[in-house]
């Protein structure tokens, strides 16, 4: 182990007897830690110093040591266990996410040189959902590549899980979700970004849109298409251009033209626009890529992909002319 682990005189460790000896040192340590590290951080890449108290714990605790760890630990601590609980497929991570829960906490994640918050019971939600990515990954990798390519390039090849498992545990954690009224809106937003913004039960998602009114909240009521809703896009529609696009209603188009000068650079606009076939949008969409294309900007190439991006998803016959308009543009 690379991380020096260092007995302070002047502060006695604490011992749990749920812990050996040596977990519980390496635990105390990183139970001091503020913020969740990638292996790799900065700028430079450097290895993660906290990233490495919590490789050690995953390979020398047991099962029982991660859980009482993860129920007991601050809320970095809580995160790393999670991820072990998951990696290890406990039967658990139902309980321990019921827990967070009831009193969720927020932490800060470093990965790189980028920094965000989360909270605990997104990232544990997240380390689920991502099982679906590694199983596909998996298949990916086995199809493409040799097994002495997979082991020299250290592909993510392992999981305990199978499709059917994480889809059923989903669920669980999804009624979860629903049964809680206080939810962290940090989490809603990532949960329901992560299941792309399609949610069970319309009463409990109209519950949080109004609450705690965001993005992400309002493209998740927006697929259900209640008209009864609109209102609640129209008072919130600078954060409301995701939900146009999952219910591109006419009576947003008058509100999107006022719209157009602010919002040139907006992916969310694009989806709106995009979604929308009547011709005062369409004039909106071929004005958004004239002045994109007669840009100086460094990011204009880059800001033309994203709208072309949003042009495919959506079947209206003036997204198909104009595309033929963008390919032209990068072929120059």
């Amino acid at each position: 182990m690379k991380v020096k682990i260092y007995i302070l005189l002047l502060f006695p460790i604490v011992t749990f007897s749920q812990l050996s000896e040596k977990v519980n040192i390496i635990y105390q340590e990183l139970n001091t830690k503020k913020q969740i590290e990638s292996q790799n951080i900065g700028y430079s890449g450097a290895e993660s110093q906290v990233y490495l108290l919590y490789s050690e714990l995953d390979k020398i605790a047991t099962d029982s040591e991660v859980l009482f760890m993860a129920e007991n630990g601050n809320n970095v601590v809580k995160n790393y266990m999670s991820a072990i609980l998951v990696d290890r497929k406990s039967n658990k991570i139902l309980d321990l996410f019921k827990t967070f829960i009831k009193n969720e906490e927020e932490v800060h994640i470093q990965t790189g040189c980028m920094g965000y918050n989360s909270t605990i019971v997104s990232q544990l939600y997240s380390y689920i959902f991502y099982q679906n990515k590694k199983i596909e990954n998996i298949k990916f990798n086995k199809k493409n590549y040799t097994l002495k390519e997979i082991k020299e390039y250290q592909f993510e090849i392992e999981t305990k899980w199978t499709k059917k498992e994480i889809n059923n545990l989903l669920k669980e954690l999804n009624f979860a979700v629903l049964d809680s009224d206080e939810l962290n809106p940090i989490s809603l937003n990532i949960i329901f970004n992560l299941n792309n913004y399609k949610f069970d039960n319309y009463d409990k998602v109209k519950y949080f849109a109004n609450k705690y009114p965001s993005r992400e909240t309002l493209a998740t009521l927006a697929n259900f298409q209640n008209k009864n809703d609109l209102e609640l896009f129209h008072q919130n529609i600078d954060i409301s251009f995701l939900a146009i696009s999952k219910f591109p209603d006419e009576s947003f188009i008058k509100t999107l033209q006022n719209k157009e000068i602010e919002n040139l650079e907006n992916l969310d606009y694009y989806e709106a626009i995009s979604s929308i076939c009547a011709d005062d949008i369409n004039q909106i969409k071929k004005n958004i890529f004239d002045k994109l294309s007669k840009s100086d900007n460094m990011f204009t190439q880059e800001y033309v992909q994203y709208l072309e991006e949003a042009l495919k998803k959506y079947s209206c016959e003036f997204n198909s002319h104009l595309l033929l308009e963008i390919e032209k543009f990068h072929n120059r």
